[in-house]
């Protein structure tokens, strides 16, 4: 059985999830960041996130991926996670016969976990905080100096990878992304694979700083890239 829903805007899915933040899904996991804006693949399998998943369907379809704070934390019932997470909304769903889900859960928006609840079911749910972009006095105008640099470097690293990449795509979507805190998520989810880095992401409401920090994950790419060139040379 599959379902799929029709996608709404940011904004539109802001304000659900801003109602749903009272009791907020979690699913807790290690070294992984789910980035506003962008669709992430999920397999659902362990009992506990199946009825997670189950209940999310019949909902509001909002989920919050927090980040464990150790690898250790996978095997425990109530693991420390980190407080910065992304949440998101399950655009579709597959159950498969053995009960097992695939899920693409679309990124929303930042939240703070701020305290569990004793909700008395198999998997955790959250009061939350809907978290909002940082930015400087004078609006996103501001940062078109950090845009033009991130939007350089997207540039540069579709030249130094192959089309099948996708790459270009990418860069190409950068040009088309008016605001400038969904295009350094964006970027980020595409381009920064590191957990750490990843994290560093989910917790910069500075939306000047979330941009250099991706641009110089960017450009490191790029640099590495160039090396691994010459060095075949």
């Amino acid at each position: 059985m599959s379902e799929h829903v029709a996608g709404a805007d940011l904004g539109e899915l802001r304000v659900q999830l801003a109602r749903s933040c009272l009791a907020l899904k979690v699913f807790p996991l290690p070294g992984v960041v789910v980035l506003p804006g962008t669709p992430t693949p999920f397999h659902v399998f362990e009992p506990r996130y199946r009825a997670m998943t189950a209940d999310a369907l019949a909902g509001d379809r909002m989920l919050a991926l927090a980040t464990l704070a150790s690898e250790e934390g996978a095997s425990q019932d109530r693991a420390p996670i980190h407080p910065i997470a992304g949440a998101g909304f399950v655009e579709s769903a597959q159950k498969m016969p053995n009960g097992h889900y695939d899920i693409q859960l679309r990124g929303v928006a930042r939240v703070r976990l701020t305290a569990e609840l004793d909700n008395g079911k198999p998997y955790r749910e959250f009061r939350a905080e809907l978290l909002e972009d940082v930015y400087p006095p004078g609006g996103p105008a501001a940062l078109a100096r950090q845009r033009t640099a991130l939007e350089a470097c997207v540039l540069q690293l579709a030249e130094v990878l192959p089309r099948e990449s996708g790459a270009p795509r990418l860069a190409e979507l950068a040009a088309r992304t008016a605001s400038p805190s969904l295009l350094a998520d964006v970027v980020a989810a595409a381009v920064v694979s590191e957990p750490v880095q990843r994290l560093a992401v989910i917790e910069e409401l500075d939306v000047g700083r979330r941009l250099d920090l991706v641009t110089g994950e960017v450009a490191s790419v790029i640099l590495m890239l160039s090396r691994g060139r010459t060095a075949r040379a």
